[in-house]
């Protein structure tokens, strides 16, 4: 009796052990994730903001690696162009202010407004996104625009979810809900996230060929969406010992690339930008 009684505390305490280190995963995972959104909303006021409040909206050609930011002659597509922009910056910010434990606690007001204006944003930004990729025609490529439009129909989906649920008083469904369309919002991070880790490791570190960078880009346009969904799924399913375990290491394995690929991206595409639009020294 006393032997079932000591290994049922060992279990437990082995359990809970489990759950604590997946717990730190989950966390580092976050605030990797919080600084790298903060470094992308930087880039975003930083370089389209200026050039609006001085008028010379020409200015947005300047950074090479968007698709048609600015067109000249085209003031719709200029227009919806920098509402898409207005946008992610909105999403950027109040996204991850949604799924802060202590805010959602102790803020419930806060966090019921913060909700709603995340829902009129992500609707706006996933609505204008496919108008710029099918009407205006800023993609590169049917693989990136495919991409695109799936991101921004699960976005739809996700969102329309997360809301009834929170009609419905569902709280725990909503919350899942409204990961998966934090994470689907992201898809536009992750893509640029991904894409620099996959340069600093898979070309500067193991040596692949230049001209695997657009095989890997054609892949990720569909995987930055969705990858990030499925390691989700994953994280809510790991309940034992050794599943916990496991997911608690492939996380932070996972967000040590994500660290690499934020470095990447502030250093070679943010900050260049940022230069470029004299924002930076």
């Amino acid at each position: 009796m006393a032997t079932t009684a000591i290994d049922l505390q060992s279990r437990i305490a082995g359990h809970a052990a489990a759950r604590r280190f997946l717990g730190f995963a989950a966390a580092s995972w976050f605030i990797v994730t919080l600084i790298g959104q903060a470094l992308f909303l930087g880039y975003i006021i930083g370089f389209y903001v200026p050039p609006v409040a001085l008028g010379d909206i020409a200015a947005w050609s300047r950074n090479k690696a968007v698709i048609d930011g600015y067109v000249a002659g085209d003031a719709a597509g200029n227009l919806q162009f920098g509402v898409h922009v207005l946008m992610a910056a909105i999403l950027t910010f109040g996204g991850i202010l949604q799924l802060w434990p202590a805010l959602r606690r102790r803020a419930a007001g806060f966090h019921r407004w913060n909700g709603r204006v995340f829902v009129a944003a992500a609707t706006i930004a996933a609505t204008g996104g496919l108008w710029l990729v099918w009407i205006r025609g800023s993609r590169l490529g049917w693989a990136s625009a495919t991409g695109i439009t799936l991101n921004a129909l699960l976005i739809l989906v996700f969102i329309a979810l997360a809301w009834r649920a929170a009609r419905a008083r569902d709280f725990a469904t909503h919350q899942r809900w409204a990961t998966r369309a934090f994470l689907a919002v992201s898809g536009v991070w992750f893509l640029r996230v991904g894409m620099m880790a996959f340069a600093l490791i898979g070309i500067g570190g193991l040596g692949l060929p230049k001209s695997r960078a657009q095989d890997f880009f054609a892949v990720w346009s569909f995987g930055s969406t969705l990858v990030p969904l499925l390691v989700y799924e994953l994280y809510r399913r790991a309940k034992s010992p050794g599943g916990s375990y496991a997911m608690g290491g492939g996380l932070l394995v996972l967000t040590l690339v994500m660290a690499l690929g934020i470095a990447g991206a502030a250093l070679m595409m943010w900050a260049p930008a940022l230069r470029a639009a004299g924002v930076l020294a």
